[in-house]
This record gives C-alpha cells, sequence and structure tokens, in this order.
C-alpha cells in the first residue's frame, strides 16, 4: 500500500462548470496510468493548455512486481510490500517493479485561496539511487492542519513525474516531514531550509580488478617540479627500508548489483583477473597474505634485485663499474638503507662518476676519481682517487686520496689537500698544498702554501714546509656556538621588549597608591571607632580597606617579577659570556718550526676585534693562544711548551 492510500484529503475536484457564456470548460479529469507525464501532456493538448496550468491530486497509488515466474505481474498488497524491506528480494537480478496510479488532474485556479507551502525541489545522484528533497526556508509559510499531508505530497507528485516510485525506500521521508512540520508549528513559520534523503535505493558496489603494484619502483620519479623529464633517473639501485611493502597484488574481488529508486536492477561487472603471477621472493622477503591481497615485505634494507623475471632479493651491497648517465644514470637510495655501493673503476684517466652524476647511498667506496658538477652524499665515503674542483661531497665519515672539491660533514680524512674545500668538525689532511678548511678540530701532517684554516678549537701542524698560510681561531664557525649565540641573545630581546612599559607602569601604580593611603588611613580610624562603640562597620568601608590592600600587592608582585625577569638578564649575558670565551680556550699548536709570512690571527665577538700576528721564520712557538690582560685589552700568547 502506498503512503498516499493511507493519508488522503477530503477535497474532490469537479469535472466541468459553466462559463459566463455558457460554454463548458476544463475543471478536472480523473485517470489511472503508469505514465501521469504522459497523461499531463496530453490533457494539456486536448484542451488547449499549458502543461503550467495542470496539476493533480494523488488518489491512489499500487505496486507490482514481476519474479520471472510464470504468474506474471503481481500487486502488492499489504502485506506483501514487506518483501521490498527485504535485501535478497530486491537484488534478485529477475525482479521487475512498476507502479499505476490514479489521480485527479486539474486546472490551476490562480485566484484560489490556498495556504502557502515553501518551495520544493529533487535532486539525485547519477544512478538514482538516492534521491534528496530540498525545501527553500520561506517566513511566509504557517502551519495549518493538513500541513504534513500537502508537502508529503508535493515530494511524491515530483517523484512521479520524475519516474521515482512511491511508497517504496522511502522511511526516512515521513520521519524528516514531521519534524519540519513540527518545527513551523512552534515558531510560527519556516526560518530554515532543509535537505533530506526522500528515496534510497540500493548502491552497487563495483566490482575490484585483480592488481600488481611494484611499489618500490614508485620512488622513481619521472619528472621534476616543472615536469620535464630527468633523463638521468632511471632506477638503477631502487633502495628500501626494512618493513616496507615492496610488491603488492590486490586480488580480484565481486562486486554487489544494486537497485535505484524507478525500480531498475544495477548489474555490475565480473572482476578481471589478468595480473597474477608467481612471485618468487629470498629469504630476505616476506609474504604476508589475507582475503583481499598479497604483500611482500622487506625483512632488512637495500635495494631490491631481480635475479631473473619475477623473483627478488633485498641486496646491500652492489659492484659496478662506473656511474654515468650511459651506463646507470643518477643512483640514490635513502642513507638508512644501509646499501653499500662500489665503484671498481681505477683508471686515472676515466671518471668513475660520471660528470653532473648524483649518488646517494649509506656507504660509497670508490676506487678511481669524482668528475665535474657530480654530487655524492653517504654516510660513510671512500674516494681512491681525485675529485674534481666542481664536485660536491657531503658525508658523516670520509677518506679522500686527492681532493679539489668541496666537501661538508662531520669527520674526514684527506691524503692530499689541492686547492679543494672543507667543512666538517674534525678533519685530519696529511698533506695540504693549497685550500681552505674550516672545522672544529683540524690536524695537519704536511702544510705547505697558500692555505687558509678556520677553526673554533685547535688547529695542529706536525711540519710546516711552506708560507702564505692563514691561521684563524673564529669560534663563529660551528654552527652549535651560532644556535647558542641566537638563542641568548632572542631570549635578551624577548626580556628587554617585555620589560620596557613596566617601569612606567610602576610608577603609575605607586603615584596612584600614595594618593589613596591617606583615605585609606581615614577609613581605617573610622572602623576603629565604630568598633570601639561596638558597632559593626559598613561593608563599603571594609571593601575600600580590601581594595587598597589588593593594589598594594598587585604593585609588590610587579616590582618583584621585574627585578627577576633584569637579573635574568644579567645571567643571560654572562651566559653570553662564557660562551664567547671559548676563544681563549683555543689553540694554534706547531710541532715544527715557523716560516714567515704566515698569518695568526683570533677573532672575537663582544668586542669585535681581530687579534693578528705574523710569525718570523724560524720562530719555535709550540702553542700560540689569546690572552685577556683587560677589560677590553688583549694579546697573543706565545708559548715553547705544550700546555697538555
Amino acid at each position: 500500500m502506498g503512503l498516499f492510500d493511507k493519508i488522503m484529503g477530503d477535497d474532490k475536484a469537479q469535472n466541468e462548470h459553466q462559463t459566463e457564456e455558457g460554454k463548458d470548460e476544463f475543471s478536472s479529469i480523473i485517470v489511472e496510468s503508469e505514465n501521469i507525464l504522459r497523461e499531463l501532456k496530453s490533457v494539456a493538448a486536448v484542451h488547449q493548455l499549458s502543461i503550467k496550468d495542470l496539476d493533480f491530486k494523488i488518489l491512489k497509488s499500487k505496486t507490482f512486481y514481476s519474479d520471472g515466474t510464470e504468474e506474471g505481474w503481481i500487486e502488492a498488497d499489504e502485506e506483501k510490500m514487506k518483501l521490498f524491506d527485504k535485501e535478497e528480494f530486491l537484488l534478485n537480478k529477475n525482479l521487475k517493479i512498476k507502479q499505476s496510479y490514479k489521480v485527479d488532474i486539474y486546472k490551476i485556479n490562480p485566484q484560489a485561496n490556498q495556504p502557502k507551502i515553501p518551495e520544493i525541489g529533487l535532486s539525485g545522484n547519477k544512478l538514482l539511487t538516492r534521491v534528496i528533497a530540498n525545501i527553500k526556508k520561506d517566513l511566509e509559510v504557517k502551519y495549518f492542519s493538513k500541513l504534513e499531508y500537502v508537502l508529503n505530497e508535493e515530494i511524491n507528485k515530483k517523484k512521479i513525474k520524475a519516474g521515482v516510485l512511491v511508497g517504496l525506500f522511502d522511511s526516512n521521508q515521513v520521519k524528516e516531514i514531521k519534524k519540519i512540520v513540527a518545527g513551523i508549528r512552534v515558531n510560527g513559520h519556516m526560518s530554515d531550509s532543509h535537505s533530506f534523503v526522500v528515496s534510497q535505493g540500493i548502491d552497487p558496489i563495483a566490482p575490484i580488478n585483480d592488481e600488481l603494484i611494484y611499489h618500490f619502483k614508485k620512488k622513481l620519479a619521472k619528472e621534476d617540479e616543472q615536469g620535464r623529464i630527468d633523463y638521468k633517473r632511471r632506477g638503477y639501485i631502487l633502495a628500501v627500508d626494512e618493513n616496507e611493502c615492496i610488491i603488492e597484488y590486490i586480488k580480484p574481488k565481486e562486486g554487489k548489483a544494486g537497485r535505484n529508486t524507478q525500480g531498475k536492477f544495477l548489474e555490475v561487472k565480473e572482476p578481471l583477473k589478468q595480473h597474477e603471477i608467481n612471485i618468487n621472493i629470498s629469504e630476505n622477503i616476506a609474504k604476508k597474505e589475507d582475503e583481499d591481497r598479497i604483500k611482500y615485505i622487506a625483512k632488512r634494507s637495500g635495494y631490491v634485485n631481480e635475479p631473473s623475471p619475477n623473483s627478488f632479493d633485498i641486496d646491500d651491497q652492489m659492484e659496478i663499474n662506473e656511474i654515468s648517465f650511459k651506463s646507470t644514470g643518477n643512483i640514490e637510495t635513502s642513507m638508512s638503507s644501509n646499501v653499500k655501493i662500489n665503484i671498481k673503476e681505477a683508471d686515472v684517466f676515466k671518471d668513475a662518476i660520471g660528470p653532473g652524476m648524483s649518488v646517494e647511498t649509506s656507504e660509497l667506496n670508490i676506487q678511481g676519481n669524482v668528475g665535474s658538477g657530480a654530487r655524492i652524499k653517504a654516510n660513510k665515503l671512500d674516494i681512491g682517487g681525485q675529485t674534481h674542483k666542481t664536485a660536491t661531497l657531503e658525508a658523516k665519515d670520509a677518506h679522500i686520496v686527492v681532493h679539489r672539491g668541496f666537501f661538508t660533514g662531520e669527520k674526514i680524512e684527506v691524503d692530499r689537500l689541492e686547492g679543494g674545500k672543507i667543512v666538517a668538525d674534525n678533519v685530519h689532511v696529511k698533506q695540504a698544498i693549497g685550500g681552505e678548511i674550516i672545522a672544529k678540530e683540524v690536524v695537519i701532517d704536511e702544510l705547505s702554501s697558500n692555505v687558509s684554516i678556520i677553526s673554533s678549537d685547535k688547529i695542529e701542524i706536525k711540519e710546516l714546509k711552506g708560507q702564505d698560510n692563514k691561521f684563524i681561531i673564529d669560534p663563529t664557525v660551528t654552527k652549535e656556538f651560532n644556535e647558542s649565540i641566537e638563542k641568548i641573545n632572542k631570549e635578551i630581546q624577548d626580556l628587554r621588549l617585555k620589560l620596557k612599559p613596566i617601569p612606567k607602569q610602576l610608577e603609575e601604580r605607586k603615584r596612584l597608591i600614595a594618593k589613596t593611603k591617606p583615605t585609606v588611613e581615614m577609613v581605617k580610624e573610622k572602623i576603629e571607632e565604630l568598633k570601639a562603640d561596638g558597632k559593626t562597620p559598613p561593608v563599603t568601608l571594609l571593601g575600600k580597606i580590601k581594595e587598597f590592600q589588593t593594589m598594594v600587592n598587585s604593585y609588590n608582585d610587579m616590582l618583584k617579577n621585574y627585578k627577576n625577569q633584569k637579573d635574568r638578564i644579567t645571567d643571560l649575558k654572562s651566559d653570553l659570556n662564557e660562551v664567547q670565551l671559548k676563544v681563549f680556550s683555543a689553540r694554534i699548536i706547531n710541532h715544527s718550526p715557523w716560516l714567515e709570512y704566515n698569518e695568526i690571527k683570533f677573532k672575537l665577538i663582544s668586542p669585535e676585534l681581530e687579534i693578528v700576528y705574523n710569525t718570523k721564520d724560524h720562530e719555535i712557538i709550540r702553542e700560540i693562544s689569546l690572552q685577556q690582560i683587560g677589560d677590553e685589552e688583549f694579546r697573543i700568547n706565545k708559548s715553547s711548551e705544550y700546555s697538555r
């Protein structure tokens, strides 16, 4: 039984009436049809009216179904209508549903005094498995006794025109309409818009086709940020971390059919099964399977090796002859991958790492040379040849035979420095014949000429053989020093900014206390007099005393906080001086006689000064340091003995 078999009005339309000229004019007609929209168009055509001039009332609706049996179409009575609540019944692909409607089509009378109803629109998703009513707010809509029935009928008329079934899939409609009508009755008008589901079918679930995903290959970016293809990135080595999923097979899964609000069965296709293959894995890869997928998980860090088609392993060492644009392209693994790469090319006339190549890995051993513009990043680096002056290298721990490029890292040993630059924490150079070193501690076995050495802690020369070298002690060259200074200076700056308005505020409060104090003293005396006479002092007098005491306490708290913050600034300045005093503990050590034209320099931050000393030929000075002899007086301290 449909919704409107239960809720009916008492109005009846006349079939015809007389005009002033006495001619018959169309008024209404009762029809029964499966297609009411077609009937409306037919009536409009016969009576030479616009379809906009017509409307209809639903008198009765009937639901019929056919399940493919010989019974044909069956009318659903009240008991059989319960079948439509069962998903199993609705998802029978042989089930067909249709409805017929008995309606009273009538000509709209613009002069009729009808209660105002809101504007209603219907919208649906692509498959029409869900239909939503959109009711616009309208302050002119007032409550009347048949409002719930009228709103339901308006929605159902729109459903019928759209071919959407009424009385099915619409349990939410009646509930929402009741809530809206109750709100209008309480508020006196319709002050809000409303959107709600008026018909909900069964959404189909699409099948899942099988898929084989090589996750480790996704790390290979085909294009750069500008969308250009980088042909140097060809994925010669594809690194993975421990417990990383490297391959995944998505199993095919059947979908589920649906049925929309027009009663149409929504069939789904069978899933495709095209990518199932037999994958062979080594003991370094774990296979995890559930009902939806199969995952292949790396049991250790390394790179994915495919020794034969569809066979996979995780290796952590690789030997190749060279890294070049032609043979490998760039090799970029993660620093945590534990991949060790050995490059065997040792010919002094060839590059083991070609021009412009980029290499990133955990450990890299290069027997030969590093070409121009090459970029290397590794935890551990060993270069048996020489680096080009335009090569850039970064490592935590490195050894280079001949260095001419730029290196940054933590610890490095260089057999021969030939004009290259080093920025590190600890540097040991066996022979330096030109270049620049910036580090915490520097040790050079044999120093020739034209080398600039900047250190925060120590410079040690075992044998000096040249001139025009610069030995500079500068505590600001370390990242830790700069971060510490920056942090202290920022806190001092913030405190000064915070304390700037406080003296004026303290003065104003102090002046107010002094101004109020005589009055408060008089109040105190009055309170004492009243108490002496056995009378209770008024609350207003006691309140004035309490207010004054609160003012004094607030002043004292602000003054105490102000002094504490000023003491904090003093402590921070002391900390700053302690950090800067590091320059006085730094040492320049030379185990051999000095030669002339070598410059010693100590840099101070506060005050900003440079203390310079130029060495003399055959001078025996084992240690050189900086000493403070006055407030802003400093001198180079030269000792013929080792301090430690």
